[in-house]
Formats: structure tokens, C-alpha cells, sequence
């Protein structure tokens, strides 16, 4: 890689991701609602052609098959014991598509559940669970790692944490935020955006966004209310 994909931004190069995994692999198969991380192993040829394709339409970036790569959530597939090998799997075949020249960052998702004492998750396992996932995304040769559709700022921050210990050098973290009949734009959680930015930037984070949403318009709504926030 030539340049890291912070110098990138820091000379006005402006970064084209990718865009949904999850539908285009039930359009080559996958049952809704099974897992598709699990084709990594099995099906690399599909993942890898979803992944061309985006490149092929410019990408500077593509995420990792891996939304639900944690042990928490494989485990409802009964591949829990395997989040080494797809994750792993993941970043190999990400990085074949995408060569030294273009960036791979590596995707933790929610781990599914609620943490403690909302729900049964502890904190330590679910922090447990990302950087075993994060641990095998860099082993794979991912570029930064990325923290994404989270509604939850505890949530976040132990992925965040879990990527910063396993040696990532880039970490980005981003909230998925629900429109408002009135005020600013919210989480599931509660979160605004002026607020996430406030809580993540004393984490070090590389970069703070968000995705999912209605919409350009929505997002730019966002967006503007994350830059106007001026972090202590």
C-alpha cells in the first residue's frame, strides 16, 4: 500500500467505499437470515465477485464479509468455533480483490444481543469477542478496521478498545441513526450524532461516521451536525 488511508484523506483525496454485502449475497443464494460469513470458506468465488464488482465501479475500499464475524453471533449458526478461519478468510480474499494498491478494512458489526444489565451480554465477553475477530481480520492483512452500525455507545467503545489492542492502526467507528419527527436525528439507543462524536473522539478513533439511514439528504443532516460539534 503506498499510502495509508489517513494520508489519503489528509491530502483532500476523497475515499469511494463499497456498498451492501448482505443483499447482493442473497442474490447469489444465500438464505435470508443464514450465514454469510460462513461463505468465505465456502463460497469465496460469490463473495470475491460481489466484491469485484465494486471495484470495478470505483471503490477505493471495500469492507469484509465479517458483520457478524464475533463468536457471539457465529455461535447462533453453530460456527462459533470458527471465527478465526472466516475471518481470516475474509481479509485474504478481500485483499486479493482489491490488490496493495486499494484498501481493505475489516468489519466488526454488533454482536447481536444487548450488553449488561439490559441484557445478558457481559462487557468483558462481548470486548472478548471483538478482538478475537479484529486479532484475525489483521492476521488476514486488513488496512484498518472498522466499528459499524452500532446504536449503542458501550457497544462501540468495546470495539473500538478491542481494535486498538489487537495493533489496528486505523480505527473507525460508525453509528446507525434513525430518522426524527422533530430534533436531531437518534440511534435505537438514544444517541445523536452531535453525541457520538463528543463520547468517540476522547477514544482516539481515527474517524467517526455513520451509514445506514434514508438516505443522502438524511446523512448530510447527520454529517453536518457531527462537524458542527467541537470536541474538548
Amino acid at each position: 500500500m503506498p499510502i495509508s488511508i489517513l494520508d489519503a484523506i489528509r491530502r483532500g483525496r476523497i475515499l469511494l467505499a463499497d456498498g451492501a454485502m448482505g443483499t447482493q449475497l442473497q442474490l447469489e443464494g444465500l438464505t435470508p437470515g443464514s450465514c454469510g460469513e460462513i461463505w468465505n470458506v465456502e463460497h469465496p468465488e460469490k463473495v470475491m465477485a460481489i466484491q469485484s464488482r465494486y471495484r470495478d465501479a470505483g471503490s477505493d475500499m471495500v469492507l469484509t464479509n465479517t458483520f457478524q464475524g464475533t463468536s457471539l453471533a457465529l455461535s447462533r449458526h453453530g460456527a462459533g468455533h470458527r471465527v478465526v478461519e472466516l475471518n481470516r478468510a475474509a481479509a485474504e480474499n478481500a485483499r486479493r480483490v482489491m490488490g496493495p494498491d486499494r484498501w481493505v478494512l475489516g468489519d466488526l458489526g454488533p454482536f447481536g444481543g444487548m450488553l449488561a444489565p439490559l441484557g445478558e451480554a457481559e462487557p468483558e465477553d462481548v470486548y472478548a469477542a471483538f478482538l478475537e475477530q479484529a486479532r484475525a481480520l489483521l492476521e488476514g492483512g486488513v488496512d484498518a478496521i472498522i466499528v459499524e452500525t452500532q446504536t449503542a455507545l458501550e457497544e462501540l467503545e468495546l470495539g473500538v478498545r478491542a481494535a486498538r489492542e489487537a495493533g489496528a492502526g486505523v480505527v473507525i467507528a460508525s453509528m446507525a441513526f434513525d430518522h426524527a419527527v422533530s430534533g436531531p436525528a437518534r440511534t435505537m439507543m438514544g444517541v445523536t450524532p452531535a453525541q457520538a462524536v463528543q463520547e468517540l473522539a476522547p477514544l482516539g478513533v481515527s474517524a467517526i461516521g455513520a451509514n445506514c439511514g434514508r438516505g443522502p439528504e438524511e446523512m448530510e443532516q447527520v454529517m453536518a451536525q457531527m462537524v458542527a460539534v467541537r470536541p474538548e
